[in-house]
């Protein structure tokens, strides 16, 4: 008991500082004045999910007919040709999606960031990666995450949904084209869930930003198996902690591809589709 005493005692040092800078960031700023940038990642916020969502899915692929209508005669014809295609169809697809989700989660907001606002990237969880370090931490918490990843891949549910891409076992190309496929949009919704909507609206919400950039994450699995869904609740607050705190959204981006990477080998193995077991 002492030490969990001592435990929640420092949350409470951590959680009164966090609420002290929040409060002095919203004291420096001149009483009616309205906030643009907590008012402007708001709402291009809302306007990337919605557009991501009605065009962002590996069935929307049609929508490059209109650009590339610009080069050739029949658009249509050949992007039927690259996204139906039985070998690599599936893959080109889900290309598309991670690539919509890259641009909406990721070249939206920096753009916004250093062209609009003239700010750092680094002032939205994006340290120099190579120098913001906590790997001991990044490999406690994907070993905490492993049983369970391995307890899952054994239910119908999560065979059914993972991996994504049904070819990953045909070969080690298709298998690490997946993956690098997978883990760009990983790295741009870590981005823009624990960069953008939490450091880029603290200094109004403080730690409060945590559940407002947890609530469209959550909402962004719906669909799954439910265990998973409300899985993310938890993901979402620890992950979101874990960059206000570090100030780094690098340890989500790489809890994030890890435990992407366990999920499919794991869900390929329990179905005898490679060898783990």
């Amino acid at each position: 008991m002492p030490r969990l005493t001592e435990l929640l005692d420092t949350f409470r040092s951590y959680f009164a500082a966090y609420e002290q800078e929040s409060r002095h960031a919203q004291l420096s700023t001149p009483p009616g004045r309205v906030d643009l940038k907590v008012v402007t990642f708001l709402v291009v916020a809302m306007v990337v999910l919605s557009l991501l969502d009605y065009h962002g899915g590996s069935g929307d692929w049609r929508i490059l007919e209109a650009m590339f209508g610009l080069f050739v005669d029949d658009p249509q014809a050949l992007l039927s040709g690259w996204f139906r295609d039985d070998e690599w169809g599936r893959l080109l697809r889900l290309s598309y999606w991670s690539g919509t989700t890259f641009l909406g989660y990721f070249i939206v907001p920096v753009v916004l960031i250093v062209v609009v606002f003239r700010d750092r990237l680094r002032n939205y969880g994006m340290p120099n990666p190579f120098g913001s370090g906590h790997p001991w931490l990044c490999l406690g918490l994907f070993l905490v995450m492993l049983p369970f990843v391995v307890a899952a891949s054994f239910t119908e549910s999560f065979q059914a949904t993972y991996p994504f891409y049904g070819h990953a076992d045909r070969s080690m190309f298709d298998f690490l084209a997946w993956q690098l496929v997978y883990a760009a949009q990983f790295f741009a919704l870590e981005f823009f869930y624990r960069g953008v909507l939490i450091h880029g609206i603290k200094h109004r919400f403080g730690v409060y930003s945590i559940l407002v950039s947890t609530i469209p994450y959550v909402m962004i699995h719906f669909g799954k198996p439910l265990p998973e869904t409300l899985g993310s609740i938890v993901a979402g607050i620890a992950l979101g902690a874990l960059s206000y705190h570090l100030r780094s959204i690098w340890p989500g981006v790489f809890l994030h591809i890890a435990i992407a990477l366990a999920m499919d080998s794991f869900s390929l193995a329990a179905q005898g589709r490679i060898g783990l077991f």
